[in-house]
């Protein structure tokens, strides 16, 4: 049997780091690094694909947040039910229906969970260090704020005043938002630190208080704007020219960010923009909603995002969507006159009980000899075709192909 010289050395490899395992092994950094210390040999073949089976168990549930995030469901957005409307609000969202919308702030996460794990771990440590230190910082500029346009911080309160006494309640809630925003970032930072990396299931346990963290962001910015046009009246009234030019001022620099920002959700991240709550959707980019062209667009690009995300998490797990695998069986009962040799690989795959199995590997290497099409295959044997995949992948593709051959003869 031709066996290739990959597989070779893989198996000199692999059976160098058994015996290491066996008789305990070792060899010393110290003639490398002028240690004084012996350690183990490492390891020459590093898995890559650590174990992830929560979110492939996830992913193939229907009922899950995630299947429900790549729009792998059937139910419908809007709370009108049985024909009424609970509210003026729920009506609303009736006339902007949204098929499958988690409705939610926990859809911009569900990304982070499809990432690997040693990927996501980092991320959401990053994620707990970035709000804690925006909050004890951004604290900073609400309190500088509130010296601006409090009365008390000049010592001449008017308690006959109504736009201080707005001021001040405004302010107030900004200072308990921003508070408590850097109080829940620094406890998810030291959660994570502590448990992300051991914990497969983390990014799910943790997504309420990330998305608590991004409320309170949201609100504290929108509070602080207010408090700043409360300020400038408190400051510049009754100079109605340079009142009204601050304003206008204030006003465009409000509308630029969220329009930023808006677009940089809409263009990079639409999947969890058309998930997050409506109120979240007509703030940062209202024409997604308001518009037919704009709600169509963004739903098209949900399901495409929606697909790559899907695909790119079995693959880097070393496995296939299931639902590929079934056409691709499909296909190869020669249903299809065109098959390509991915579909051929993949409905051999599922015969052997390996569904779930990635073989876009073996696809590679079949492509890396120019072997691009299924005829390319047609009379090789089972030995030429393990020097590209497993013996037991390489006779049931023989064995397709030969049927194949049989039953048009």
């Amino acid at each position: 049997m031709a066996v290739s010289t990959r597989r070779i050395l893989l198996g000199a490899i692999s059976n160098i780091n058994h015996e290491d395992e066996l008789h305990g092994d070792t060899f010393s950094h110290a003639f490398i690094e002028g240690g004084g210390h012996d350690t183990r040999r490492p390891s020459l073949v590093l898995n890559n694909h650590l174990a992830s089976t929560a979110v492939l168990d996830r992913l193939d549930d229907q009922g899950s947040i995630l299947s429900k995030f790549l729009l792998a469901t059937d139910e419908k957005g809007g709370d009108d039910r049985d024909g009424k409307s609970s509210s003026c609000w729920s009506r609303l969202k009736a006339c902007f229906v949204r098929p499958g919308s988690m409705d939610s702030m926990d859809a911009c996460w569900c990304s982070l969970m499809l990432e690997p794990m040693e990927s996501r771990s980092v991320r959401v440590i990053m994620l707990g260090e970035a709000y804690a230190l925006f909050g004890a910082l951004f604290l900073n500029c609400t309190w500088i704020l509130y010296e601006y346009g409090s009365e008390k911080g000049y010592g001449e309160a008017d308690e006959k005043n109504q736009i201080n006494h707005v001021f001040e309640a405004v302010m107030a809630l900004a200072i308990m938002c921003n508070t408590f925003l850097a109080l829940n970032g620094m406890t998810l930072w030291v959660l994570s630190v502590l448990h992300s990396e051991s914990n497969q299931q983390w990014v799910f346990t943790v997504r309420g208080m990330l998305s608590l963290c991004q409320s309170l962001v949201n609100v504290t910015v929108l509070l602080d704007f207010i408090g700043l046009v409360l300020a400038v009246y408190s400051n510049l009234s009754p100079r109605w020219p340079e009142t009204i030019i601050c304003f206008v001022v204030a006003v465009l620099l409000y509308i630029s960010f969220l329009r930023a920002l808006g677009d940089i959700l809409v263009t990079s991240a639409p999947l969890e923009f058309y998930h997050t709550p409506l109120m979240n959707q007509l703030v940062n980019n209202p024409a997604s909603v308001l518009t037919k062209k704009g709600r169509q667009k963004l739903q098209t690009d949900a399901r495409a995002r929606a697909e790559e995300l899907k695909q790119r998490a079995y693959q880097r797990r070393g496995a296939i969507d299931p639902n590929q695998t079934q056409q691709a069986a499909y296909e190869v009962e020669g249903q299809y006159p065109c098959l390509d040799i991915g579909a051929l690989l993949r409905g051999a795959a599922s015969r052997l009980g390996k569904s779930k199995q990635d073989v876009t590997s073996y696809e590679a290497r079949l492509a890396g000899d120019w072997i691009e099409e299924v005829n390319q295959l047609r009379g090789m044997s089972v030995d030429f075709l393990t020097r590209y995949m497993p013996w037991a992948l390489a006779n049931e593709v023989h064995r397709s192909l030969m049927v194949e051959e049989c039953g048009e003869a």
